[in-house]
């Protein structure tokens, strides 16, 4: 339940993810108008745009989760005691687990926007230098503990994400098969 609550909690910073990316979905409009009018094939196509357009709903409320929705100067320090982080409580559990959570959605929309990071050993890494900027910028101003164990989590979640963007991928290829083979039948 206290995930559930956390969860709900930062909702509300998917607000300015959506206005970012409504611009940008407007901005893609004109690009398709623009290409129409001037009778071009458009290079970026419709299911790159809504990768893109939820990519930038998710960093705008990660961007807010992580640096934006604390204080500064609350609390600082190194910690570098793999599994620590687990704690005896409840409390703490849930922010174990949540940074697994906050990650998988990156492993999924990275590669989803983006081809360079369709392999695993350009995803998975990408992803492990932000967790690693997000550490220290945490550190650097006072917004949190820089902990190995949040790197090591955010890295699971980032791999389960990609684990599942694989997968996604593949019942996709079979649809596909599947559809061009009733057609042709």
């Amino acid at each position: 339940m206290r995930i559930l609550d956390d969860i709900g909690n930062v909702t509300r910073y998917a607000g300015v993810g959506i206005v970012i990316a409504l611009i940008y979905g407007a901005v893609y409009l004109l690009y398709s108008l623009f290409c129409k009018l001037l009778k071009k094939e458009r290079r970026l196509g419709t299911d790159h745009a809504v990768a893109v357009f939820m990519l930038l709903i998710y960093m705008t409320a990660f961007v807010y989760i992580v640096l934006m929705s604390r204080e500064p100067d609350s609390f600082s320090g190194v910690n570098t005691q793999l599994w620590s982080t687990w704690g005896h409580s409840v409390t703490t559990k849930a922010f174990f687990i949540e940074n697994i959570l906050l990650f998988i959605p990156m492993g999924i929309l990275m590669p989803s926007a983006f081809k360079a990071f369709r392999k695993p050993h350009i995803c998975i890494p990408a992803c492990i230098l932000v967790s690693l900027c997000i550490e220290v910028i945490q550190y650097s101003f006072g917004l949190g503990f820089a902990e190995l164990d949040d790197v090591v989590t955010n890295t699971i979640g980032s791999a389960i994400g990609y684990t599942i963007w694989v997968m996604l991928l593949f019942i996709h290829w079979i649809c596909n098969k599947f559809d061009k083979s009733v057609k042709m039948g």
